[in-house]
């Protein structure tokens, strides 16, 4: 049996990067896993052989990734029946404000509903602007919102707010909490 599944949806490849940080960090704990891109084939494929599972999904214009959503709908019987985690990445997690809090769980809220999934923990994770993935009106749209915020707004940088060291809590909370096993060496 395998011990974790970390699944993920991306648009500008940020998520990707945090589960592929969860994938390592949970090499170096000596922890057997499976990484799927929830938009690839091997999303179709995948069995519910899992002890748990960890979730990393993007919020762009309240919504996340559709390929996720389908992922998450086709699998939750056996998804609600072991210990999971859902990571929303977004960059509204890098706002500290009550409102921008409680817009997230709303909108959270609503995809648990929608897939009839629904994780032991949720985490919300600041993402990152990519000005130079996006093109010319989507990076305006972006700084006018930055600018808004009070974020960064210079569309000759790309900006990254996830925070890391909080990503290796969230792993080792999450690996003691569901008391997951090293592989056997």
């Amino acid at each position: 049996m395998k011990s974790v599944l970390i699944v993920y949806g991306t648009t500008e490849g940020q998520t990707r990067k945090i589960a592929e940080y969860i994938a390592d960090d949970l090499v170096d704990r000596g922890v057997q896993f499976d990484l799927v891109d929830s938009a690839t084939a091997n999303a179709a494929l995948t069995q519910p052989v899992y002890v748990a599972a960890i979730v990393c999904g993007s919020l762009h214009q309240h919504k996340f990734q559709s390929a996720l959503v389908h992922f998450l709908r086709r699998n939750k019987a056996w998804l609600n029946g072991i210990p999971t985690a859902f990571l929303s990445v977004s960059l509204t997690a890098a706002m500290t404000d009550e409102q921008s809090r409680a817009d997230l769980q709303e909108v959270v809220g609503a995809m648990y509903l929608d897939t009839g999934w629904t994780p032991v923990i949720t985490r919300h994770v600041a993402g990152a602007l990519r000005y130079s993935q996006y093109d010319y009106f989507k990076r305006l749209i972006m700084k006018l919102i930055a600018k808004h915020q009070g974020g960064d707004t210079d569309t000759t940088h790309d900006y990254e707010y996830t925070d890391w060291d909080d990503l290796s809590r969230f792993v080792e909370e999450f690996v003691s909490a569901t008391q997951l096993q090293p592989r056997e060496r």
